[in-house]
């Protein structure tokens, strides 16, 4: 490599980085997932614009040069490895094996139903979608998986626009996507395998068993060590977020060599990297936040963009393939978690909520597509399908989602909260101890014994914490024979460390009782103090007020406006 190399390489990431993130936060401002304008700087940049408007100077940016295409290609496949790991981060194995009788039957009918469906559809019609010479069975799977796999990323970031990401709801949601990602990089793995074109590969069937063990492996005994790990680096003083940082780095090459060696795709050993580093308790919240955005902000961009440079959209879309792929996962993935909801007596409300959360292709499956066409299981007309397909499908869902969930709003928050649920002067040193003096009062006001609801709050705290940043934190249980909800309010001066996800101090804290029956109202609470709390001045007025009458009153203005603001 020379350095008018190097220099043509630096150009490359300064163009395609900056148009990549400018048309991103565009689209985020308008309430689209950023991946569509990382997709689209891409396009423009690529032969499917430049190409054509300007072909020499499309070129002259992006010359047909091994070593500049290796260059570029190198660096954006740090994307797709690194992206992965963070998808990992967000499984939290805890969760998902307490909510298993519901979210394993969601994840499963979410992905057999669709790839059952894609599967078939392709196997009929391989003559004239396949354009590699991929085996049969290899090319259906894969259609099958990427009409199936459903984007956590982009149901998590949507779960905290809409601010349920704490509640009961986001939490089955994302264990139930979590199961569904695994499942599907795991059918990924096995069809690479079909193919013959993984590193080192063996025979299917050694493939799907060395997928299975490790899988299993990483999620039980390689969880408790990394957690372990972590705790004592936490403990003995090393910086943070520099040491976990390095040690989840590390962990995912060395998973991504061994799968590689397991004659598995690198991708999927990153993805139980950082699965094995999950642990909420182990991993703040802080840490994360700082992973994932070194990750979104720069290889992720570079990576999506990327893949889109040498591939002509115009002249390879095909519509009558495009509308076909669309409608398979759109209507699979809807119609698979519908089942399982229905199959796991998931109350009616929540079924097309969660149906629709599954409906996003997003950056999985545009991912999944990626690593299929690098090893000829698919071709460019099937490629610029899926990824037509998982755009389309996450554009729709954040207003189909929003809609959906509006449905069930009515408007009564505030009338849960009485005076007497108004602690002025919470004196903690930690929030268990806040927890403790809520459940209390909580308790006294609901008519059930102090010991059950502390109990019962202590451990959904422990399964998900619930600081939901702008230092709010939404502690919450669900009991049997309660016949109507009740919200106690409670004020931290100084601010207590409630690992939240903007990493700020808590000042205020609902503690949240509902019906055990309760089929919306939690969520509904949930969200009004989210919408009520998201300014600046409500929280400046509970901060500034002097005795419990006054923060009484702030509060159920507060809450009155959050439910007002999220009427239909």
């Amino acid at each position: 490599m020379h350095e008018g190399q190097l220099l043509l390489f630096l150009v490359q990431l300064l163009v395609v980085l900056g148009l990549a993130r400018l048309l991103g936060e565009v689209f985020r401002r308008f309430g689209q997932p950023p991946l569509v304008g990382e997709i689209l700087a891409g396009l423009l940049l690529g032969a499917s614009v430049l190409g054509n408007v300007a072909p020499q100077w499309f070129s002259t940016l992006f010359p047909d040069e091994p070593v500049q295409l290796a260059l570029f290609e190198a660096t954006a496949q740090i994307g797709i490895l690194f992206l992965l790991l963070v998808i990992g981060l967000e499984v939290d194995v805890a969760s998902a094996w307490k909510l298993r009788r519901q979210s394993l039957a969601i994840a499963i009918t979410g992905v057999v139903v669709p790839l059952a469906l894609g599967t078939t559809a392709a196997w009929l019609m391989y003559s004239s979608w396949a354009e590699v010479p991929a085996t049969r069975p290899a090319f259906s799977l894969l259609v099958g998986a990427a009409v199936s796999i459903t984007a956590i990323t982009v149901v998590a970031r949507l779960l905290l626009d809409l601010r349920i990401a704490k509640s009961d709801l986001g939490l089955l949601l994302l264990s139930a996507m979590a199961i569904n990602d695994l499942l599907g990089w795991a059918v990924l793995a096995m069809v690479l395998s079909l193919a013959g074109t993984g590193p080192g590969t063996g025979s299917a069937m050694a493939s799907i068993v060395a997928v299975v063990v490790f899988t299993a492996g990483a999620a039980t005994f390689g969880r408790s060590l990394v957690t372990r790990w972590l705790r004592a680096l936490d403990a003995r003083g090393y910086p943070s977020p520099a040491a976990p940082l390095s040690t989840v780095v590390c962990l995912g090459l060395a998973c991504g060599v061994l799968t590689a060696a397991l004659g598995i795709h690198p991708v999927f050993g990153f993805l139980v990297a950082g699965l094995m580093a999950g642990d909420h308790h182990a991993l703040s919240e802080h840490t994360r936040s700082v992973i994932t955005q070194m990750v979104e902000s720069v290889f992720v961009p570079l990576y999506f963009a990327g893949i889109c440079l040498h591939v002509d959209f115009v002249e390879e879309f095909v519509p009558s393939l495009v509308v076909s792929i669309t409608a398979l996962s759109v209507v699979g993935k809807y119609g698979g978690a519908w089942l399982g909801t229905l199959l796991s007596r998931v109350p009616a409300l929540d079924r097309v909520p969660i149906a629709i959360a599954h409906v996003p292709g997003g950056s999985m499956g545009v991912l999944l597509a990626a690593v299929a066409r690098e090893q000829e299981v698919i071709g460019p007309k099937m490629f610029v399908a899926i990824v037509f397909a998982s755009i389309a499908s996450s554009i729709v869902v954040g207003p189909a989602l929003a809609w959906a969930l509006r449905r069930r709003e009515t408007g009564t928050v505030a009338d849960f909260l009485t005076a007497d649920g108004i602690v002025g002067g919470l004196e903690v040193a930690d929030r268990f101890s806040a927890i403790d003096i809520l459940s209390a009062r909580a308790a006294r006001l609901a008519g059930l014994r102090d010991d059950i609801v502390r109990d019962a709050v202590r451990a959904r705290e422990d399964t998900m914490d619930t600081g939901v940043g702008g230092q709010v934190a939404v502690p919450h249980a669900r009991f049997e024979g309660l016949s109507r909800p009740t919200i106690v309010f409670g004020r931290h001066l100084e601010g207590l460390d409630w690992n939240a996800i903007d990493n700020r101090p808590v000042h205020f804290v609902f503690l949240i009782l509902t019906p055990a029956a309760d089929t919306g109202v939690q969520l509904e609470i949930l969200s009004a103090i989210a919408r009520g709390l998201d300014r600046e001045e409500p929280r400046a007025a509970l901060l500034r007020a002097s005795d419990e009458q006054e923060i009484f009153r702030a509060v159920r203005d507060a809450l009155s406006y959050g439910a007002l603001e999220g009427a239909p």
